[in-house]
């Protein structure tokens, strides 16, 4: 999956050797940290995305629940939608 924000790209892989685990790949440390601030970061030879962590799925949902809280609607533009 691949969620993209303002400050970082982010690419959430399964990880094969911790199944109730989830890779989470950035271009932003910044981000990492302040999501995932209690996990190991490290730094990959991927040049999209140089960072990356291990974490559980409960900790990833916390941290999708804080992008969703930091929406700013009003920066959406009007969107019709033909039913």
């Amino acid at each position: 999956m691949l969620i993209q924000t303002i400050n970082g790209d982010f690419l959430i892989e399964r990880n094969l050797s911790k199944s109730d685990c989830v890779k989470i790949k950035t271009n932003s440390k910044e981000e990492l940290q302040r999501l995932f601030g209690s996990c190991e970061i490290v730094q990959t030879t991927d040049s999209e995305f140089p960072f990356e962590v291990c974490t559980c799925k409960q900790e990833f949902a916390n941290a999708l629940i804080l992008m969703v809280k930091e929406i700013e609607y009003p920066d959406f533009k009007q969107l019709n939608f033909i039913d």
